[in-house]
């Protein structure tokens, strides 16, 4: 076994404000993982999907949203799946913990997730 320190630091790219970054290292797959600390009112400014990637939300509530579409609420225990290509933007209505996965590998969205309505 070994230990490491996480690694934090701000996100300040697309305009976001009010969260800190943890990251786990990259894989050589083109995997890599972070958590997302949200202030309440802080943002992950919009930018677009350079792999698929998905957004857990640990605990809090936030706002997402792709391309155009209006804002759709997204509490503790929602995934959110963005495409490639994809713009998106996530707004903390609360303090905000996330899980955010970005990979050029497939999902596994069978039995047991089901997709909810938007």
């Amino acid at each position: 076994m070994r230990l490491y320190d996480v690694v934090r630091y701000p996100l300040d790219r697309f305009d976001s404000a009010g969260v800190l970054l943890e990251a786990v290292p990259p894989t050589t797959g083109a995997t890599s993982v972070h958590v997302a600390r949200l202030d309440a009112g802080g943002t992950i400014g919009r930018h677009r999907a350079v792999r698929r990637q998905v957004l857990g939300v640990v605990s809090g509530d936030v706002e997402v949203q792709t391309d155009d579409a209006p804002r759709v609420p997204a509490g503790a225990g929602t995934l959110v799946v963005w495409e490639p290509g994809e713009m998106h933007q996530t707004w903390a209505v609360t303090d905000a913990v996330l899980v955010v996965v970005e990979t050029s590998g497939d999902l596994d969205l069978a039995d047991p997730f089901v997709e909810r309505p938007r």
